[in-house]
């Protein structure tokens, strides 16, 4: 299995930033770390190394970026508004300078993103609020409410990057056509300390009829940190 790294400069960040890549060839791969760790997350974990066989076998290739949440969510040394703006100038790097490498790089327009924790939080509000750019998000144990890392603080930009919030009541029918034909996988396991807001975001996705997978492993344990291969096939709906 292949690894290779791509650095440069990121003007959305202004700061120098580096992205991981598992595998040759076969559907691109976004994965998003939790809790503001590092892209080698899923290596560390093992999550690479399960899946081989898709990166072997040119079914995946696998794109992996450093968080942003220690200089955002969990920068509680700067104040919530700080740290909401840094939040979307995170979200301006993915969308102008990540997916438009990951695309040239593939040379595939389909893309699919994928975290645990905060990473499906970013996998999938990304989907929701872009989702011409990602066509597919799988979210493991996702956090889908960010009102604990805005203190008191609440603006246009906490509530639009809050699923729980925003999602409710939005009624485009051009926007809510697009996430109609997305792909979008929660995934959960027994004792996932996120279970209810999962629960939550599902009802909501089943009330504006926009058909998801969520997917409860009880085989896995108490262990997030297993992936099926089968989760990871390119779905066109």
């Amino acid at each position: 299995m292949e690894k290779k790294s791509h650095s440069w400069q990121s003007p959305s960040l202004g700061t120098k930033t580096t992205i991981s890549i598992y595998g040759t060839e076969g559907t691109p791969l976004l994965v998003f770390p939790d809790e503001g760790r590092t892209r080698t997350e899923w290596e560390d974990h093992g999550l690479i190394k399960a899946l081989d066989f898709q990166l072997k076998n040119g079914h995946n290739r696998i794109f992996c970026v450093d968080s942003n949440d220690r200089e955002s969510f969990l920068n509680t040394g700067a104040p919530p508004r700080l740290r909401i703006s840094r939040h979307r100038q995170f979200d301006n790097f993915i969308i102008d300078e990540v997916l438009p490498f990951i695309r040239k790089t593939t040379n595939d327009l389909f893309v699919m993103a994928a975290g645990v924790g905060l990473g499906g939080y970013h996998a999938v509000n990304l989907l929701l609020k872009h989702p011409g750019q990602i066509q597919k998000a799988i979210s493991i144990g996702g956090v889908f409410q960010i009102r604990a890392y805005m203190d008191d603080y609440f603006d246009d930009n906490v509530y639009y990057n809050n699923p729980l919030e925003y999602l409710p009541n939005l009624d485009d029918p051009t926007l809510l056509d697009d996430i109609k034909s997305t792909d979008i996988r929660l995934v959960v396991t027994p004792d996932d300390p996120n279970l209810d807001m999962n629960y939550m975001l599902s009802d909501i996705l089943r009330s504006k009829a926009v058909e998801h997978i969520f997917d409860y492993w009880i085989e896995t344990g108490d262990d997030p940190w297993e992936i099926r291969g089968d989760i990871l096939q390119r779905h066109v709906p």
